[in-house]
């Protein structure tokens, strides 16, 4: 994103001697002891050094951090006035086998990734703060596919998140998550949130090799067994990995039924479907076996992708197919023992899979079918004014 020049009357920004020196005892003080400073040469509208705190025995990472950028009153929403989120500074960490001061590409992209973004609320009249995500459409380096920026909450304790330069001004610090373009389009979908919930093994420390946490064909992904049969192990659940495919599996059947798939899956799978409908062969080895373990988008018709798009969302507010796995599952246990330590939060996967788990959870979805179709033509659904 290129920077817009400011005029060559604008006076500089700058903290007062006072105010730097508060942001320097905070950050001495929550983040580390700085060890160096990349200083900027030439000043544009702020003045943005990058002060350096090298890996210790008790964290073993180098963190970056920008002082000047909060000089500079971001132009918040009038509804977020009161919130103090003018100011803010930004904060990455890189592994320690970084090469901090090298001077390829692949080293000093996170230096420009900082620096860009803390021009950023100037050259764009905007302002950055938790949540937001940046894209820069290419990878930052020939050495990994990163490529776009997400803002979060400083990673150094609830203390090191904000910094009192008066009696009247604070600074938020902001950690920066490089992230993948999926990740991005996730978020943006689904929430800066959702998407840390989605971040396993959660690090702030840069990993320019980890794995994406969400795939990039995610949006044609409705639901898959590793999705949930990894709670049965971490959790060391007493039942089979089998049960994790239980709701999938059930909701597949009732698109079959309903003629929601595909001419292609239905004829490809023709053999498999009439076992299935027959009661020869159990839909969940179907389903694990033939489909991988995924229920995707495209094997279902125009009309069953957009009832799995209405009605088939774990991130929309209930009733949702997901919400209603958890109350068929209530009702089957009863709320106290729905809510026993045995079941560990995860009581729809012990709820035994047979014909009467199949008619529990058809009418759930008889019922969403009906909404949804009135839906389509009212542009509402019932009850609704």
């Amino acid at each position: 994103m290129p920077k817009k020049k400011s005029s060559k009357t604008k006076p500089l920004e700058t903290y007062t001697e006072e105010q730097e020196r508060e942001i320097l005892k905070h950050i001495e003080k929550n983040i580390g002891e700085v060890n160096g400073v990349f200083t900027q040469k030439e000043y544009e509208d702020i003045k943005v050094n990058i002060h350096i705190v090298s890996p210790t025995p008790e964290r073993r990472f180098y963190t970056l951090v920008t002082v000047g950028m909060g000089a500079h009153i971001m132009n918040v929403p009038e509804h977020l006035k009161e919130e103090k989120l003018e100011r803010a500074e930004l904060v990455i960490c890189l592994p320690p086998s970084w090469k901090i001061d090298g001077d390829e590409p692949e080293h000093f992209w996170p230096l420009n990734l900082l620096n860009h973004l803390a021009h950023l609320p100037i050259s764009e009249n905007a302002w950055l703060g938790w949540g937001h995500t940046i894209e820069y459409n290419n990878p930052f380096a020939d050495n990994t596919e990163l490529s776009a920026a997400m803002i979060v909450n400083c990673d150094f304790g609830e203390e090191s998140h904000i910094c009192k330069i008066n009696d009247d001004d604070e600074v938020n610090f902001y950690q920066i998550l490089p992230i993948y373009n999926s990740e991005l389009e996730f978020k943006s979908l689904h929430g800066a949130k959702t998407l840390l919930n989605m971040w396993e093994d959660f690090s702030s420390v840069v990993d320019i090799d980890r794995r994406p946490f969400i795939r990039e064909d995610f949006r044609n992904i409705i639901d898959s067994f590793a999705d949930h049969s990894w709670k049965i192990e971490a959790k060391e659940l007493d039942i089979s990995d089998i049960n994790a495919s239980n709701h999938i599996s059930a909701y597949l059947r009732w698109n079959i039924e309903h003629n929601f798939i595909t001419d292609d899956f239905a004829e490809f799978f023709d053999d498999d479907i009439k076992q299935i409908l027959s009661g020869k062969y159990d839909i969940r080895k179907f389903f694990i076996n033939q489909l991988g373990g995924e229920l995707t988008k495209d094997i279902l018709t125009e009309e069953g992708q957009a009832f799995a798009e209405f009605y088939y969302d774990f991130y929309c507010p209930p009733p949702s197919y997901p919400s209603d796995v958890d109350k068929m599952a209530e009702a089957y246990f009863g709320t106290e023992k729905y809510n026993c330590d045995e079941f560990a939060d995860e009581a729809y996967l012990f709820v035994p899979f047979n014909d009467d788990y199949i008619s529990a959870m058809y009418r759930f979805i008889d019922h969403a079918y009906s909404d949804f179709c009135y839906y389509q033509e009212h542009g509402k659904l019932p009850g609704e004014e």
